[in-house]
């Protein structure tokens, strides 16, 4: 909630969601919530609870990382648009899950040059060439 000009999740959310460049409507399929529901978190209406805190603080760690944000980027302007940029964070998030680890402490992981992200910003671009040259 916004008190005394304090700082809230929904306004970290929507930078990012403004820095993506997607309505309410496409952060809420990418976040499994109802556009009404993405408005009333950015105006500080309702916090996210249960699951849904536990997805908003993964994509908000996203946000700190310029190579995992780099790549929902990319993902987001390719062909398969939301839904490959969907499925990429359903597997980013699914894949710390099993770990049981946050974004936080995966991002060494992230970086190095042999890792899951490199692999997927590889076949994104790989798809993209292919893509042009058909």
């Amino acid at each position: 909630m916004v008190r005394d000009g304090v700082d809230h999740v929904g306004a970290r959310l929507k930078t990012l969601r403004e820095e993506f460049s997607l309505s309410q409507e496409e952060w809420g399929r990418l976040l499994q919530v109802t556009p009404n529901t993405v408005a009333r978190w950015e105006r500080g209406e309702l916090e996210p609870k249960g699951a849904h805190r536990k997805k908003v603080e993964q994509v908000l760690a996203i946000s700190e990382d310029d190579r995992a944000k780099e790549t929902i980027k990319t993902t987001l302007a390719s062909e398969g648009g939301l839904a490959a940029t969907a499925a990429f964070m359903g597997m980013l998030f699914g894949v710390l899950g099993v770990l049981g680890v946050g974004l936080g402490l995966a991002a060494p992981l992230l970086r190095s040059k042999t890792n899951l992200l490199s692999g997927i910003m590889s076949y994104v671009k790989n798809e993209d060439k292919d893509t042009t040259s058909r």
